[in-house]
């Protein structure tokens, strides 16, 4: 179970685009979803962010756009200052009311 929970109203599923780099590396075509989150900020307003996320299970979603839902996520900082979410391998999402 992931210790961090991301929570808001996912938008869209869809897969990357795939394409070759300059040096014949394959890359794209991973699932995404896109939810729709919001930042509490110190003087009590929300700030809205739109967040995309790479799934293992792009199945899991099916049925879900509109909704509210809660997934589980990893963070990694793929380089300085930033960084990027996923949701782990194996987890599911669920809906929140």
């Amino acid at each position: 179970m992931s210790m961090l929970q991301m929570t808001g109203q996912l938008l869209n599923v869809y897969e990357a685009p795939k394409g070759v780099s300059k040096d014949g590396h394959e890359y794209g075509g991973q699932d995404k979803i896109q939810l729709l989150g919001e930042f509490p900020l110190e003087n009590g307003e929300c700030r809205n962010e739109l967040v995309t996320l790479t799934t293992h299970d792009r199945k899991a979603f099916d049925g879900l756009i509109g909704k509210r839902v809660c997934v589980p996520v990893g963070v990694f900082s793929p380089s300085k200052g930033a960084v990027a979410y996923y949701i782990p391998k194996g987890s599911q999402p669920r809906t929140e009311p």
